[in-house]
């Protein structure tokens, strides 16, 4: 609920035309257009579907931990690889299961106070988008989210695991 308001702007500093002039000319520009234009609600659009990505956390760890322990039954795998593999495929199906949630985020974050709005809440930006577009439109970005999520995920995981092998190595 705190960092919201950050989104927000984030969204609209990334989603505005490049025309001229812009919407927004900075982060600090598009914090008074937005309290200006908007009030406070407009820094608090897709806080629902943001409260939805809490299931991708739920997933993703859960499966990453079972993962490394069918890939250590293995004997013939490294440490590396096993951890690699498991943090690549849980972030992938996390990532991939819980998309749909930052498809409704960003467009209800991006209307920009439009009278009246396309999309009324999350009920009615679901079933917009279904009409609209079907499935595909819930899976809209999602390539490229994979290109950046999950090669990051892999080494995040890796490099803890690395150093928590080191520190019980060290310290035990």
């Amino acid at each position: 609920m705190i960092t919201n308001p950050l989104w927000v702007v984030r969204t609209r500093m990334i989603t505005q035309p490049p025309v001229h002039p812009r919407l927004y000319r900075t982060s600090f520009h598009a914090i008074a257009s937005i309290s200006r234009n908007e009030g406070l609600a407009g820094f608090y659009k897709g806080l629902g579907p943001s409260f939805m990505g809490v299931f991708h956390v739920v997933i993703q760890f859960p499966l990453y931990e079972r993962l490394k322990l069918c890939f250590q039954r293995e004997k013939e795998r490294s440490r590396v690889t096993e951890v690699f593999l498991a943090s690549t495929i849980s972030k992938l199906t996390a990532s991939t299961v819980t998309y749909p949630h930052e498809v409704l985020r960003t467009r209800l974050q991006n209307q920009r106070g439009e009278r009246p709005p396309k999309y009324w809440g999350v009920r009615h930006a679901i079933g917009l988008i279904w009409r609209e577009e079907g499935i595909r439109g819930f899976y809209r970005g999602l390539p490229t989210n994979l290109i950046r999520v999950v090669p990051a995920s892999a080494v995040t995981f890796l490099t803890y695991e690395l150093v928590l092998d080191y520190l019980n190595y060290c310290c035990i």
